[in-house]
């Protein structure tokens, strides 16, 4: 071994003759990365280049032609009509069906139950396993006739014997369109119309430009209550705007801009400009393009909510269930001191027999307890 390691590769590689060169090259690994692609190959090229640009159709047509020219390899052993080689196919047997005598339960209910059973009725008997819960024993039919009185009883399908059928569909007509005029909603915004209190634009594909019109108009506007802009390609940057006439506005009560593009911290950005004024009492923002909202910005939405004691609604997918809890509470708080508000209301005007003050008081964080 230690003379072959101290022989001189290149030399020997001159000694040899072209033809155990060639030799060499046909025996290579074609796995070796070591030695070229071109050189892997057993296979050479004897036709000399034609210099001629790359024809697919051209070489298709030649492969087809070399295949159908060529003859088929001949099969080692001849094909003779009727002769079966290996192992004939046979299905396995079917079982035979078992006949087995039918099994009678013989179970002692006691005299009473057995005479009330022989005299039920096929209704009485429905409500009665209606009653106890044997739904396996029922088909659908069977048990909303047992829990309604509206379900037909004389039907004999809904007896023992019957069969549950589908219910057929109720077709509902498709809803109609938004025929909404963008340009005309902005143009009354702008305007400050008092008969436009509600805008719904759900559905209604706008331009950014209209949309940075209709948020900086609503800074100035005085009437408008309800903004629906569901999938309305509402971009971030007009939804900056919003938040900034949101922070101006004090009479709308309702902002919907679901299925957009609005990101999680232009979102957060709105819900904190709603807790300046504090009078809008519902905002829906799901199912925007980006489908999480992170620790970072939940924990600001979240904070932003709780300083907020006039929302009563909020339409957003939380990931994280201490959010969703906080959310939670403090949405029902709200409710609770509205519910406080108007109780102390009905007290004062006397069409409640609560006092005026009430008998509940609440603190300023929204918990409440009853006076002792």
């Amino acid at each position: 071994m230690e003379n072959l390691a101290d022989l001189d590769v290149d030399e020997l590689v001159e000694r040899l003759t072209p033809g155990e060169i060639q030799k060499l090259l046909d025996e290579a690994d074609p796995d070796d990365p070591s030695i070229p692609a071109s050189l892997r190959c057993n296979y050479r090229c004897a036709k000399e280049p034609t210099n001629k640009p790359f024809d697919k159709n051209a070489l298709l047509d030649f492969i087809r032609d070399q295949a159908l020219a060529e003859p088929d390899v001949p099969d080692v052993v001849p094909h003779v009509a009727g002769t079966v080689r290996g192992r004939k196919f046979k299905p396995a047997a079917k079982p035979k069906p078992r006949h087995e005598d039918d099994i009678e339960l013989d179970i002692d209910l006691g005299e009473d139950v057995e005479i009330a059973l022989s005299s039920a009725s096929t209704d009485e008997i429905v409500d009665l396993a209606g009653i106890m819960g044997l739904h396996s024993m029922m088909n659908q039919d069977q048990y909303h006739a047992s829990q309604s009185d509206k379900n037909p009883r004389a039907d004999p399908e809904i007896g023992w014997r019957g069969v549950t059928k589908a219910t057929p569909l109720k077709s509902f007509p498709q809803e109609a369109p938004n025929k909404t005029d963008p340009e005309d909603a902005v143009s009354k915004i702008k305007n400050n119309d008092p008969k436009t209190t509600v805008v719904n634009l759900n559905n209604v594909p706008m331009a950014e430009n209209l949309f940075i019109e209709l948020f900086d108009a609503l800074e100035r506007n005085t009437h408008l209550t309800e903004l629906q802009a569901a999938n309305t390609m509402l971009t971030d940057a007009a939804a900056n705007i919003l938040a900034s006439a949101l922070e101006v506005n004090k009479t709308l009560e309702k902002v919907n801009i679901e299925t957009n593009n609005v990101t999680p911290q232009t979102i957060t950005r709105i819900i904190e400009a709603m807790a300046v004024h504090q009078t809008v009492t519902d905002f829906k923002a799901a199912n925007q393009q980006a489908q999480f909202l992170g620790n970072k910005v939940e924990v600001a939405i979240t904070k932003a909510l709780e300083s907020n004691k006039s929302v009563l609604k909020v339409g957003l997918h939380f990931q994280y269930g201490d959010t969703r809890n906080r959310v939670a509470v403090h949405l029902q708080k709200n409710l609770d001191r509205l519910r406080l508000k108007r109780i102390a209301q009905m007290g004062s005007s006397g069409g409640s027999s609560y006092p005026a003050n009430g008998s509940q008081k609440n603190d300023s964080d929204g918990n409440y307890s009853d006076d002792e």
